[in-house]
């Protein structure tokens, strides 16, 4: 099933709103990417979004370690923790920023990530964003066209915005936020 991106010469290249090979459909008259930007590490030539690169993949994972059963003794622990922060970007002129940051251990004060959508009258509109703060990169592992970061993180916060097919913020978004290394909320 080949779908026909309206939006051809108007989408965020490297990521999948132009790859034709995804099979993705496109939603109703939405199509989304996402994009990464760390601090002043980054670049791209996408409008709007200079200091940001095009985010392939990430994985992010938060969890409560728990114990126990859950018919009886189950417990949950209080404390919650974050994964590395696992991060795809296409290989690109900012590579040995990253690699020096690793190296020199270089502490990372936001690490950003954004999914925009082109929406019929809005390109690139936020959707939901993700920021990390407080961060440090562990690992850099090199591929051919891509690079992928772990990245140690201590604040998490999230923010949806809602938003019509114009663009127009809604009046229902809603945030969250959280410090792990204090295990309390910052919203």
């Amino acid at each position: 099933m080949n779908m026909i991106n309206p939006h051809k010469g108007n989408v965020v290249p490297g990521t999948t709103q132009t790859n034709e090979d995804t099979n993705s459909p496109i939603m109703g008259s939405v199509t989304t990417s996402f994009l990464l930007s760390m601090d002043d590490m980054l670049s791209s030539k996408i409008d709007g979004h200079e200091k940001f690169a095009p985010l392939l993949w990430f994985t992010s994972i938060e969890e409560r370690v728990s114990s126990g059963k859950s018919a009886g003794d189950f417990k949950a622990s209080a404390t919650l923790a974050h994964s590395l922060l696992e991060v795809h970007i296409p290989t690109d002129s900012y590579m040995p920023t990253l690699r020096q940051a690793l190296r020199d251990n270089t502490n990372i004060k936001e690490v950003y990530i954004s999914r925009v959508g082109n929406l019929d009258k809005a390109v690139n509109q936020e959707l939901y964003g993700s920021k990390f703060g407080d961060c440090k990169i562990e690992a850099i592992e090199e591929s051919p066209d891509k690079l992928v970061l772990r990245i140690r993180i201590f604040t998490r916060s999230d923010k949806a915005i809602v938003v019509d097919t114009t663009g127009t913020a809604g009046a229902a978004n809603t945030a969250s936020g959280w410090d792990y290394s204090i295990n309390k909320s910052t919203v």
